[in-house]
């Protein structure tokens, strides 16, 4: 049920989409400035030494994944798309189905990362104003990690007392994000020639992911170390996911327009179709 949560929220905003009510850039000011970093406060509070590996190799990753995107040509959408995943509001709750606890944990701490790059590079890119490291370290995502790393100490008193506001969080980031997602499907036309363009693009980054996971498998395997061999079920779902619903937020937030939401559409469709193979997959296998 939880994996089929995030699909019944697209469909919710597919119908206010319909009903023509204009609520995207509420939603998205909500998501942005509040939503997404309680949730980065509660979990760097409460589990940053098991989390930390995670968030630093996802943002290093994305940052140089977006570096080079970026320099073949000068698009911040499409640099976004190609680095920016859909890990927080499709990969959890399929990570947590066919994975488990432990494996969706690990998910979650890569959510972190990429939203912390995702929103704070991807807003300064978007707004088109020359890079600046003050910009970036004010910037909602970053500021909630620092709040998390400075409410350490407390973990306790916030799980405690926090509990309710980060179950109420956990459900607008999944709901107002695809949501949004929705809205934008139902006002974007799609062309034959997209989708063909748009499957080849999300088949060429999981070409270009998988050989990156299989490349550090491999120095770790070499090196008698099982660390990276135990991780690789949810390293290969992540390289499945679709760009991130969270770009259209974005981009509604700082441009006003909606383009990536027929490239997020139908890298959503594909990767559904792709992750139920997976899925099939693992069970056979028994991971």
């Amino acid at each position: 049920m939880a994996t089929l949560l995030p699909f019944i929220y697209l469909l919710v905003g597919i119908l206010i989409g319909k009903r023509q009510l204009n609520v995207k850039t509420f939603s998205s000011l909500v998501l942005t400035k509040i939503v997404i970093p309680l949730i980065i406060i509660w979990n760097i509070s409460l589990h940053l030494e098991e989390m930390v590996w995670v968030i630093t190799l996802t943002m290093v990753s994305m940052l140089a994944i977006f570096a080079c995107r970026h320099w073949m040509g000068k698009d911040a959408i499409r640099s976004l798309c190609f680095c920016y995943l859909n890990i927080g509001w499709l990969g959890l709750p399929i990570a947590h189905a066919l994975l488990g606890d432990e494996a969706a944990r690990f998910v979650l701490a890569a959510y972190i990362g990429s939203s912390i790059v995702g929103n704070s590079i991807g807003a300064n890119y978007l707004k088109k104003e020359a890079f600046s490291v003050l910009k970036i370290l004010s910037s909602p995502p970053v500021i909630a990690l620092l709040i998390g790393c400075l409410l350490i100490p407390v973990g306790d008193d916030i799980e405690v007392f926090g509990y309710h506001v980060y179950v109420v969080s956990k459900f607008l980031m999944s709901f107002l994000g695809m949501m949004i997602l929705g809205i934008w499907l139902y006002e974007t036309s799609f062309k034959k020639s997209d989708v063909l363009a748009y499957t080849k693009s999300y088949v060429f980054r999981i070409v270009i992911l998988s050989t990156v996971v299989l490349v550090v498998f491999c120095i770790s395997y070499t090196s008698n170390s099982e660390v990276v061999y135990q991780q690789l079920p949810w390293l290969f779902l992540i390289c499945l996911l679709p760009p991130a619903a969270n770009i259209i937020v974005l981009e509604t937030s700082y441009l006003g327009t909606g383009t990536s939401a027929a490239r997020i559409s139908v890298e959503t469709m594909a990767s559904i179709v792709v992750i139920v193979a997976y899925g099939i997959v693992v069970h056979s296998l028994n991971l």
